[in-house]
């Protein structure tokens, strides 16, 4: 396999979500996002068969999972299972890392 190198901020999607800006890295079997939103910025509900990690880097990241609300803060981390429905709001901006498996091919450009 070729290696491949990412610089971060050539590829950042800005109109997937009102307020948030997005960036997709994909490899073989996984895809990681890096996002960021302005306060009030919203993930509609949602679900997809990959289990994905969110980690939150900065600020306060509200996280809707089948019904239960987790926040996320600074170094918080969760875990989504495939098939799970879930949605997103940042209380304040906010900065994270999203983790998928399998690879978001339907994320690909």
């Amino acid at each position: 396999m070729a290696v491949q190198k990412h610089r971060s901020g050539t590829s950042v999607i800005a109109d997937m979500f009102p307020k948030g800006r997005v960036e997709f890295i994909h490899g073989n079997t996984m895809t990681v996002t890096l996002w960021q939103f302005d306060q009030g910025g919203d993930v509609p509900p949602h679900q997809h068969p990959h289990e994905q990690i969110v980690h939150c880097l900065e600020g306060t990241f509200e996280v809707t999972i089948d019904g239960e609300v987790v926040v996320l803060e600074a170094g918080d981390s969760v875990v989504i299972p495939g098939g799970a429905e879930h949605a997103a709001h940042a209380r304040t901006a906010a900065r994270g890392i999203d983790i998928f498996h399998p690879v978001r091919e339907d994320y690909r450009r």
